[in-house]
């Protein structure tokens, strides 16, 4: 065979209307990788040659059908109610923040103060008696502090944190890093 002559591959059927699915089936017939999964349809008659069968657990298409209808209550998570009034200040030794209590937190106690301190961190919970609790979280303070010497106590309507700092000589500009 010489380079100018060309070889052509396909397949010549007589109908033009031949999809090429039904093309490929027509001309491989079993070996078809289609055949198996051919839908059986006849393009001259318009008709169907497979048969639908339909029933209890068979899936045929069609419009969704509800199959459960089930209603959970909805869980309201709240926001935690947080300080917002609050300042601190340098004391050479210690780092003092004094922080307000609103209106709702008058009644607490120095029994009602929950607190952790880390290294860097400080954690408080008011628990407030007939109401949610207040939090107040500083997850990265400005410098180190000394857990076992820092303290908490409520003096006239204002909670008031000392913070015992590791290194005296630093002067705390902020009060988070």
């Amino acid at each position: 065979m010489d380079s100018d002559t060309k070889v052509d591959n396909t397949t010549e059927t007589n109908d033009k209307n031949v999809s090429a699915l039904e093309h490929n089936i027509k001309t491989k017939k079993e070996n078809s990788y289609y055949y198996a999964h051919a839908y059986k349809f006849d393009s001259k008659t318009g008709t169907e040659q497979a048969k639908t069968i339909s029933g209890p657990g068979i899936i045929t298409g069609g419009d969704p059908v509800l199959l459960q209808k089930s209603v959970k209550p909805v869980e309201i998570v709240k926001e935690p109610k947080k300080f917002t009034k609050y300042i601190f200040y340098d004391d050479e030794r210690n780092v003092v923040i004094k922080i307000d209590l609103p209106d709702d937190c008058k009644e607490v106690t120095d029994d009602c103060l929950e607190i952790n301190f880390g290294e860097r961190s400080l954690d408080l919970r008011v628990n407030v008696p007939d109401s949610d609790p207040y939090f107040y979280t500083v997850k990265k303070l400005f410098q180190k502090i000394v857990a076992e010497e820092s303290g908490i106590k409520i003096v006239k309507g204002k909670i008031v944190i000392t913070l015992r700092k590791k290194n005296e000589n630093e002067e705390w500009s902020k009060l988070s890093a």
